[in-house]
């Protein structure tokens, strides 16, 4: 009987002493983490202009008359030209009063209306665009508010960038690794910072004069090239094989 009671004590000791022992903390993972970035730059292959018309009168039904007879014949050479109408779309219609400058009067008498008209248009072969644009004001458009330079299809240079990208972050984290005296084990984690960043080229909006008659000669154009980004976050494993220190 004594026996007995001396094993379960002795049990209850052992037990109790294991639970108050902490359970050995986890060593933490070994990794370096790295953001890889690049940019490719491609020539565009598309470009959208925004023309329009102007017009100015004493009365605004003759304002708004004069825009939208001279946006008739815009349209109608853009659909002469072959321009499918998805890649003709209205931007702004405006139409507006103009006040009297006199020092003599108290700057709320109407003087005139102007009406703006103005069309967003797709060109996507960008030797058409200087003649395109020559004949818009041939019939009748006095406004050129920007040219933006694009891509019709951006997803294989932003590919190419995120390719790029991966291969810079795993350039870097080498670089870590032999500079920290250790090895690469593997690829825990990748992750896109953002997406790919594609930016369209946007050239300076410009008035135009009231133009008289067809230009003679195409406007000149530079569509310059696009840059396509891309950003990624990788975490690589450190070989568990290396010496801590």
């Amino acid at each position: 009987m004594r026996s007995t009671l001396a094993i379960g004590a002795l049990a209850a000791t052992l037990l109790s002493a294991t639970l108050a022992t902490p359970l050995a903390a986890e060593a933490p993972a070994r990794t370096i983490t790295v953001t890889g970035t690049a940019e490719v730059s491609v020539d565009p292959d598309m470009a959208t202009v925004m023309i329009g018309v102007q017009t100015e009168s004493e009365h605004a039904a003759e304002a708004l008359d004069a825009a939208s007879v001279a946006t008739s014949s815009l349209l109608s050479l853009l659909e002469a030209e072959g321009i499918p109408p998805e890649q003709i779309r209205s931007s702004t219609i405006r139409l507006q009063p103009r006040y009297s400058s006199s020092a003599l009067s108290s700057g709320t008498e109407i003087t005139g209306y102007q009406a703006v008209n103005s069309i967003m248009v797709e060109v996507m072969s960008l030797d058409r665009l200087g003649g395109l644009l020559a004949a818009s004001v041939g019939e009748g458009a006095n406004r050129l508010n920007g040219v933006t330079f694009g891509l019709q299809d951006p997803d294989e240079a932003t590919d190419e960038a995120r390719r790029l990208a991966a291969a810079d972050a795993r350039r870097r984290a080498e670089l870590y690794a032999d500079a920290a005296g250790v090895s690469l084990d593997g690829l825990v984690s990748l992750s896109e910072m953002g997406g790919g960043n594609y930016r369209p080229m946007r050239a300076e909006p410009v008035m135009l004069e009231m133009a008289n008659s067809a230009p003679q000669h195409d406007v000149p154009t530079a569509p310059g090239q696009i840059d396509v980004s891309a950003s990624v976050n990788m975490v690589f494993a450190i070989d568990a094989d290396d010496d801590e220190d």
